[in-house]
């Protein structure tokens, strides 16, 4: 760095004084003057400036621990703030549906009580303005803390960055690294700063949204002048819907009795519950259906192209998936005949499911299979109308003759965990795409030259000649 770089050299507590010392007792080498000796740290031991051991100590775990955590505090404050302002959206649309749906109502009744019912709207709009300017406070806070953490970080980070390109000039000059202090103390409260980040990163202090809902009492109009006071209220709603991580995705579990119509989901998670809900928003294009659910199918809309299922208690008949599903995922534990399937589906993803295949079990329609995770069965059931056979860390294990030879594509994958010895993959197999195994592929394994053997980008092997 320049020599006539400004440093500021003061006590983070006390800014008049001067930093002297580390202490040696407290964690993340709090800085310390005078004022910091005689009153929150009497009794405690401390660390030269000039102390080089501790100096190098520091630096390294500032360099080698420090940095790579903030590098991931970062990319944690992002997804925050990424959350933080998809919630507020959602608050937002939510509040502007509130809006209208309250104007629309009011309009219906003014005929009947006008002055009431104006003063009520009037009422009703504050409310809703209100709410949402509280929420748009906490949002407004949440973006400040956010990106106060992240100038904090990104300041450690960029000087970092300068004392790691002018290295070669501290090392070559034990003088200056004795000597000059200066750009030691500025690394020393950036690494105190930024280890206070880190030791409070799991500490939620964030301000929590409250959503707002706009509640219709569904009474008698006789008395509509009685009850038009209670008729319209806008309250705090818990919306805290539950999630479930599936295949790198993040599903909302629908909870009974919730009305979700007017949310944004992608992903939907529905269990053995009674009641359905009575709208599921146009949005959902994958849908779960967990371990026990028991209802007919019928209520799938036709935005749905992904469809899991788990083991449901539900029979499943040729009608009942819609014919908008194109992917179909048979999760662990699934136990029914796979006649059901529908001719739109042609990706078939099959887990360790316990019902036992036969060569036809899968319709002809059906292009693309996947056998993934734990799938424990003999491959003899697969249809010659599969082109593309895709194997995840299935248990059963391969032999010669396993694998189908009518295969166009034949990809591994996904952590598959078995040695891809000789004759394993059919000479008739014209397409091949290794990922991510366990074992490199064999020299000997490929016997056909014309073979077409593509490496994907995680495949972390030495690639076969």
């Amino acid at each position: 760095m320049s020599n006539n770089q400004q440093y500021d050299n003061k006590c983070f507590n006390h800014p008049y004084q001067d930093i002297v010392f580390i202490c040696s007792n407290c964690p993340n080498y709090i800085p310390v003057c005078i004022d910091c000796i005689n009153d929150g740290h009497r009794g405690h031991t401390f660390k030269k400036l000039n102390d080089i051991h501790l100096r190098n100590q520091i630096q390294q775990e500032f360099n080698d621990q420090t940095i790579p955590k903030l590098n991931n505090y970062l990319e944690n404050n992002k997804k925050i703030l990424e959350e933080s302002n998809n919630h507020f959206k959602q608050i937002n649309d939510n509040h502007t549906k509130n809006f209208e749906k309250a104007f629309k109502i009011f309009k219906e009744l003014r005929d009947f009580f006008l002055n009431i019912i104006n003063a009520k709207e009037i009422d009703v709009k504050l409310l809703l303005t209100t709410k949402l300017n509280k929420n748009t406070d906490i949002n407004n806070i949440i973006t400040t803390i956010i990106e106060k953490n992240n100038n904090i970080i990104n300041n450690a980070i960029k000087f970092n960055n300068d004392i790691n390109n002018n290295n070669d000039d501290v090392n070559n000059n034990d003088d200056d690294v004795n000597n000059n202090n200066n750009e030691f103390i500025k690394l020393l409260k950036h690494n105190h700063q930024c280890n206070n980040l880190l030791s409070n990163i799991n500490n939620n202090s964030l301000p929590e949204y409250k959503d707002t809902q706009l509640i219709i009492q569904e009474n008698n109009l006789d008395s509509i002048k009685d009850l038009i006071n209670s008729y319209l209220e806008v309250i705090d709603i818990p919306l805290d819907l539950k999630t479930l991580k599936f295949y790198n995705k993040e599903f909302t579990i629908y909870q009974e009795g919730c009305d979700i119509s007017h949310l944004e989901i992608i992903n939907l998670a529905i269990g053995p519950i009674e009641c359905l809900p009575k709208t599921i928003p146009a949005t959902v294009t994958h849908l779960l259906l967990l371990d026990g659910f028991d209802q007919p199918l019928n209520f799938i809309p036709p935005t749905v192209q992904y469809l899991y299922l788990q083991n449901i208690k539900y029979q499943l008949t040729p009608d009942s998936i819609p014919a908008t599903v194109t992917h179909l995922y048979l999760l662990d534990g699934f136990n029914q005949p796979l006649n059901f399937i529908p001719p739109t589906v042609q990706y078939l993803y099959l887990h360790n499911i316990k019902y036992q295949l036969t060569p036809d079990s899968i319709p002809a329609t059906v292009t693309h299979l996947y056998l993934l995770d734990g799938f424990d069965q003999p491959l003899d059931f697969i249809p010659p109308t599969v082109q593309r056979l895709n194997l995840h860390n299935i248990k059963y294990q391969l032999k010669p003759g396993s694998i189908p030879n009518h295969l166009t594509f034949l990809i591994f994958g996904h952590g598959f965990s078995q040695r891809i010895t000789k004759g394993i993959i059919p000479d008739s197999i014209t397409y091949i795409q290794i990922g991510d195994v366990d074992y490199p592929l064999d020299n000997d394994s490929i016997s056909n030259p014309k073979q077409k053997i593509s490496y994907l980008s995680t495949y972390k092997h030495l690639k076969s000649k």
